[in-house]
Formats: structure tokens, C-alpha cells, sequence
């Protein structure tokens, strides 16, 4: 028992320094002076990781259900934090970028793109706040109905990715792709279970 204790521990860690790795390498450039537009290039990485991370929390528990491996749901919770941190950060560097002057920021919104982005950031503020064990036990069933929302959020930040963009990258149409998956799967997991 003591050992696989000490497997599950090394296995977190071990994930967790994984996904911290992409936010750490790019905290080592600016901090190098290795980027040369560093905002540009912190909102790129950090847009694109927090997408990759969503669409890999989503898929987590269809995946479990298909192969029937429960432990591969186990790092859920851990995969989304990163994503919305990702995502925060990239929100930040968007207002950084332009020198935090409100009102440009303000009139830009308008754009699709962003208001889906901006839509997506927002609705992992609640998310985040509820991802703890004490906010799952008092909000009972509306925890689950809250945390649906992650379906809404990966939707958006992939309409956010692919019109952000004049030509929508092959990465985009990749990660597009494997939200409708996972979403395939999580309803017929859902048919199955109700």
C-alpha cells in the first residue's frame, strides 16, 4: 500500500512538473531576453498550451470509460487548473501587450475572436474556485452541472483559435477535431451510464 501511495505521489509530481514545463521554459526566455517580441510570444505559447490542456481534460473520462482504466481520470483536476492558468496568463499578456490602455482593449472586444476568447477566460474563473474537494461536497450535484462548463469553454477557445488566426492552422483543425471526439465519446458514455 505504502508503495503505490508512493507511486501515486511520484506519478503527480512527475505530471506536474510536465505541465508546468511549457510555462517554465517560456518564465526562462523572457527572463534570458531570448524573445524577441516576448508579449507576442507569451500569449502564442500560453494560447496554445491552454487549448491543448482542455481538450486533454476532456478527453480524459471518455478515454477511462473506453478502455476501462478509471486511474486514467485521476489527473483531471490537475490537467484543467494548468489550462485555466495557461489561459490567464494568456489573457494577460493580450492586455500587457498593448500597454494595458483599457479603452483600446475595450473597443477591440467587439471582435468575434476575442469576445469568445474573453467568454472562455471568464468562465473558468468559477470553475477554477470550485476545482477543490470542500466547494465539490457543498455544491453537491450542481458541481457536476458547473463543471460541464468546461465543454462550453473548450468550444469557445477553439472558435477563439481558429478566427484568431487569417488561416486557420493545421493545429486548430487538430484540436477541433479531438473536442468532437470527446464529446462523441462523453454522450455515448452518457446514454450508456442514463
Amino acid at each position: 500500500m505504502a508503495a503505490r501511495l508512493t507511486g501515486a505521489r511520484l506519478a503527480r509530481a512527475a505530471l506536474f512538473a510536465l505541465l508546468a514545463l511549457p510555462g517554465a521554459v517560456l518564465a526562462w526566455d523572457w527572463a534570458e531576453g531570448a524573445l524577441a517580441t516576448p508579449y507576442r510570444a507569451i500569449l502564442r505559447e500560453t494560447g496554445l498550451w491552454s487549448m491543448r490542456l482542455l481538450v486533454a481534460g476532456l478527453l480524459l473520462s471518455p478515454l477511462a470509460a473506453l478502455l476501462g482504466r478509471a486511474w486514467i481520470v485521476a489527473p483531471r483536476r490537475m490537467v484543467g487548473l494548468f489550462a485555466a492558468a495557461y489561459a490567464f496568463v494568456h489573457a494577460w499578456a493580450w492586455c500587457r501587450q498593448y500597454g494595458y490602455d483599457w479603452r483600446f482593449l475595450a473597443n477591440e472586444l467587439p471582435r468575434a475572436y476575442l469576445l469568445l476568447g474573453l467568454a472562455a477566460v471568464a468562465m473558468l474563473v468559477p470553475l477554477v474556485a470550485t476545482s477543490n474537494a470542500a466547494a465539490r461536497r457543498a455544491l453537491g450535484a450542481a458541481w457536476s452541472r458547473l463543471h460541464r462548463l468546461a465543454w462550453a469553454i473548450a468550444i469557445a477557445a477553439a472558435l477563439h483559435f481558429m478566427l484568431s488566426r487569417a488561416r486557420v492552422p493545421v493545429e486548430a483543425w487538430i484540436e477541433a477535431a479531438l473536442l468532437a471526439l470527446a464529446l462523441v465519446l462523453a454522450r455515448r458514455r452518457a446514454r450508456r451510464v442514463g
